[in-house]
């Protein structure tokens, strides 16, 4: 197994674990807020993998959706275009008083059956939901490429011919029938076989089925984001996890909202942020190096870049960033390189969180997880940011590094000086 889907597999089974065990507590407090989070997934079911597999079978396969052959009463003067019906002819001769009129059963073609009425609900609501998924997204989403393509192939579903007439048909708040159901699970045809799987997918995520929140979870939570985007968010995931057992506090996970001014985690007073600065940063004081390449950026019209930590922990009593956190995805370079680079940034952004110019602190609680091989600490005394890999998170090595911010829940507003990493 390669390194990318291991990191897939970690974060699906860490937002499983979440979502499994959050439905009831013997607490006061819930772990999840069960409307949000469901309409979130369903949200995610639109963009899955079935469903986007459903919608480019039908755009490809435009022809295969099955009319039956059905009756449709209509009145002509002197032509019959169907069968006649001598007793509703007789009739309406006399309250017409058209001795010419003739009532007949056309056989047309309709498309409106059970399977295609299937078919368009499905259709319909993964329109609805991808229309509000994308309402959720910040401007800098990663999910925004891939709404905006299953958006525009949801419209021309829309326009298919064959489907004009289900679509109108499906009435809104009102499911298939068991008889649809049944029918379409039966049919030869692709197009109804994987309307069948999209549906029941979804009622898996409704009724909180471990295998379908997974399957979302992979195909959708996971796969519109870049490896290294997918990392950040594993040790984000599992950052939580830890503080949220090192603390002994229920966890709530906000990442699925979309809304990129929240915190991705919460647990008790703590909150982790995910590519954001929050309002607790302040820009410090330039360096004469940063002030030389400033001045010779201004030369060319340019600004220094506003670049952000990957994850910052805030005590949202204390109001105050305790611990920043730097993920690198080593790809095409050294583990060693991305690790300077990585206690470079924490250095750099611990002057923009300490309004007293301490930094040792801060510094102190902060951790840099590699995807790999990240070098084990030779000064055990030194205070430094911590060091760990993908392996060791597996291993569950973040336990000791968040057992330090249990010293919080004592009475103390601030962290107490934590012992070396």
């Amino acid at each position: 197994m390669t390194i990318d889907a291991a990191i897939i597999d970690f974060s699906a089974a860490l937002l499983l674990r979440y979502f499994r065990r959050g439905d009831h507590l013997a607490g006061e407090t819930p772990r999840i807020d069960a409307k949000r989070d469901l309409d979130m997934l369903r949200g995610h079911w639109a963009i899955s993998g079935p469903v986007r597999e459903l919608v480019r079978y039908v755009l490809t396969h435009p022809h295969e959706a099955q009319s039956l052959l059905t009756l449709r009463t209509r009145i002509d003067d002197a032509v019959a275009r169907g069968r006649i019906d001598a007793r509703r002819t007789w009739l309406h001769r006399l309250q017409s008083g058209l001795p010419s009129a003739i009532v007949a059963n056309e056989p047309v073609r309709s498309f409106n059956t059970g399977p295609n009425l299937l078919l368009a609900w499905v259709l319909r609501e993964a329109a609805t939901y991808t229309a509000r998924l994308s309402g959720w997204q910040g401007p800098a989403s990663p999910y925004l490429a891939v709404i905006e393509q299953a958006q525009g192939e949801m419209r021309a579903v829309q326009r298919l011919e064959a489907l004009r007439e289900p679509l109108r048909s499906v009435a809104i708040g009102q499911r298939p029938g068991a008889g649809a159901i049944r029918s379409a699970s039966r049919s030869r045809r692709q197009v109804y076989r994987l309307a069948v799987e999209a549906y029941v997918l979804l009622q898996g995520i409704e009724r909180g089925d471990p295998a379908a929140i997974d399957r979302v979870a992979r195909s959708a939570l996971l796969g519109p984001l870049e490896d290294w985007r997918r990392f950040e968010l594993a040790v984000g995931l599992a950052v939580g996890e830890a503080l949220a057992d090192a603390v002994g506090e229920t966890l709530r996970i906000n990442l699925l909202a979309g809304e990129t001014a929240l915190p991705i985690v919460t647990t008790g007073r703590f909150a982790v942020y995910w590519q954001q600065r929050t309002n607790l940063y302040t820009s410090p004081d330039l360096e004469p190096s940063e002030l030389l390449t400033r001045s010779i950026l201004a030369a060319f019209n340019l600004a220094i870049g506003a670049d952000r930590p990957d994850l910052v922990v805030v005590d949202q009593q204390a109001g105050a960033v305790v611990s920043i956190i730097e993920v690198k995805y080593v790809a095409g370079d050294t583990s060693t390189a991305r690790f300077r680079e990585a206690v470079d940034q924490i250095v750099r952004y611990a002057r923009g969180y300490s309004s007293d110019g301490d930094t040792a602190s801060i510094i102190a609680r902060s951790l840099v997880a590699i995807s790999r091989n990240a070098p084990p600490l030779a000064d055990l005394s030194a205070s430094v940011p911590g060091s760990i890999d993908f392996a060791g998170i597996t291993r569950n090595e973040l336990s000791a590094w968040a057992k330090r911010f249990s010293l919080v829940q004592a009475a103390s507003p601030l962290l107490a000086e934590p012992s070396p990493a």
